[in-house]
């Protein structure tokens, strides 16, 4: 969310000042920075007082409390393996499953409706460039402890009711089958993409919702013909792989690594600019592609790539009317060409973006250049086609450095609370328009929480990938959080990173967005209200107050605790999993 969405915000702060105030003061380290935070806490407050007045005016629907909720049984969630093995059951081998379904519905396809998207808040498309789908594979280890889906969404994010949903549906469509199915986990990643259909209902949409919440009571603010087709044709597509599994063995492999430009001094070593850390500017990110190959026993079926890194796809400008799944559909369309399946999984993004102005390779520059001349419509797509072909490049060139996994697949979900602050986001859960599951909760300081869900898997011996439910700020989990002296709130971050509870040795991926989008999930001690992105400039004085870190993420937050909450629920799982 960028221009669009701060112009919406700059109308409500005008608006808010004229009847709401709710400014409170913030306890201020000594001698840092205590009146920036001060003027930030006043207009903060100023805006967050709107808020709760929308909250005050219309019915809040009744939730049950966080004890309750534990009490009772946990409708269409997964724990995972029943237990973890530490090697291969005797003459076992990995069987794995590919689906795929798209997502657009046949109005958009014949121009009868237009829908708006997920992240640029104003944007509408009336037609498809690509296509928006749901991928899904369906992965087991040959132990009989049952098969663990993931699968992966073209969309902004996937609310964890909705993904509960889809989880629901894929044991409906098995049943009527006749298929009593194993599965021990069903894992949902949104790509994150901005110019798809809004899987999460922060468009415009949301307004004239709100409006009629005060006489009717919510409604949820994503498109109900969509999240309808959304549910049904993404649990199509897992039902598909889960059908399709067949024998064969599984590799994995790293893509040379991608950094910063060096006027920053990250990751000078890198041979490829392509990653940015827009908010942080330490080494502690995921700069490479993650990949993962299954190659089939029976030679006539396509072998399967999935590939994990964490990189906002949002080089398609806003002003586009076609819908477009971003770089991952054109990363798509290259290992197709090359004969294999693929799937894209979001990784730990927060702040990690694409660094769409980067020279690129000649030979990708001409390929996009010789499209743009066949079709001049393409120039809308050209970064993103530039960045797909390359991305897909080289994952390709690296698939010689492939090493195979040995057939153990643990997985450890859970569910954990969150508590919900004041916000933009925690007023859409708390009156129920964007599907978290949220609960009463009398030690959250508004009164409700959400309850959403983390996991920790072992892929191999030498493999764990954590699931988050939000954009995880990668530095919460390889460390280098940012320190005291420079944090918002000037107190240092005193958990460990997650990784350094992972035995020496293992490669520690993040696949976020996952199961759930409870927004930015940034370090405690760096939480700010994010009006603070509007007063201060994170690189130069052309702002109210001056240099400082940004803070747009908050934007989209559940509340201050949402880094602390999860990295707990991390480091548990670490720790329990290998003590």
């Amino acid at each position: 969310m960028k221009k669009s969405f701060k112009s919406f915000i700059a109308t409500l702060l005008v608006f808010t000042m004229l009847f709401s105030f709710n400014a409170s003061a913030a306890t201020v380290s000594a001698g840092h920075n205590a009146a920036i935070r001060a003027v930030t806490t006043v207009l903060g407050g100023i805006i967050d007082g709107a808020i709760s007045l929308l909250g005050a005016l219309a019915p809040t629907p009744d939730y049950p409390t966080v004890e309750e909720y534990f009490a009772g049984t946990s409708e269409n969630f997964y724990e995972g393996t029943a237990s973890f093995i530490d090697t291969a059951a005797q003459g076992a081998k990995w069987s794995l499953g590919f689906g795929k379904e798209s997502l657009v519905p046949e109005n958009l396809l014949n121009g009868t409706k237009k829908y708006y998207t997920g992240g640029y808040f104003t944007q509408k498309v009336s037609g498809v460039y690509d296509d928006q789908k749901a991928v899904a594979i369906a992965l087991e280890d040959g132990s009989g402890r049952g098969t663990t889906i993931f699968a992966s969404v073209d969309g902004i994010g996937v609310a964890n009711k909705d993904v509960r949903a889809i989880r629901a549906a894929v044991e409906k469509k098995l049943l009527e089958n006749g298929i009593f199915a194993n599965i021990n986990a069903i894992n949902i990643n949104a790509t994150h993409c901005h110019t798809v259909i809004d899987t999460q209902g922060i468009g415009l949409d949301l307004l004239p919702k709100i409006l009629k919440s005060f006489f009717t009571g919510a409604d949820r603010s994503i498109d109900s013909e969509f999240l309808g087709v959304m549910i049904d044709r993404t649990a199509d597509a897992i039902v598909e792989a889960y059908l399709n599994m067949e024998k064969g063995k599984l590799y994995y492999f790293e893509s040379a690594t991608m950094g910063k430009d060096e006027g920053a001094g990250i990751f000078l070593d890198d041979e490829y600019p392509y990653l940015t850390n827009k908010r942080y500017y330490t080494e502690a990110f995921q700069n490479f592609m993650a990949c993962f190959k299954f190659v089939p026993d029976n030679a006539n079926s396509d072998a399967t790539v999935f590939t994990n890194f964490g990189a906002h796809p949002t080089v398609i400008d806003e002003s586009t009317k076609l819908l477009s799944a971003d770089f991952p559909a054109f990363m798509e369309s290259e290992i197709n060409a090359a004969g294999m399946n693929f799937m894209f999984i979001q990784g730990a993004q927060a702040p990690v973006s694409v660094n769409k102005w980067t020279e690129m390779p000649e030979e990708i520059v001409a390929k996009v250049d010789a499209e743009i001349a066949a079709d001049p419509t393409v120039e809308d797509y050209k970064i993103s086609k530039q960045l797909g072909y390359e991305f897909a490049r080289l994952i390709l060139e690296a698939e010689g450095k492939a090493k195979e996994v040995e057939p153990i697949l643990n997985v450890k979900m859970t569910e954990y609370v969150v508590q919900l602050g004041k916000g933009l986001l925690p007023y859409g859960a708390t009156e129920g328009f964007i599907g978290t599951t949220t609960v009463e909760d009398a030690s959250s300081k508004t009164g409700y929480s959400i309850i959403t869900e983390a996991g920790y898997i072992e892929i191999g011996k030498d493999i764990v990938l954590l699931t988050a439910p939000g954009e995880l700020v990668p530095q919460l989990v390889y460390g280098k959080v940012i320190s005291a002296e420079d944090s918002y709130l000037g107190t240092e971050w005193t958990l460990d990173a997650t990784a350094s509870l992972v035995p020496e040795g293992k490669t520690v991926l993040v696949m976020g967005l996952c199961n759930d989008a409870i927004g930015y999930i940034v370090p405690d001690n760096d939480y700010a209200h994010f009006i603070a992105d509007s007063i201060w400039d994170m690189d130069g004085a052309d702002k109210l107050f001056g240099p400082y870190h940004r803070h747009y993420e908050e934007m989209l937050a559940t509340s201050g605790t949402a880094g602390s909450a999860t990295i707990t629920v991390l480091n548990a799982l670490a720790k329990d999993i290998n003590k």
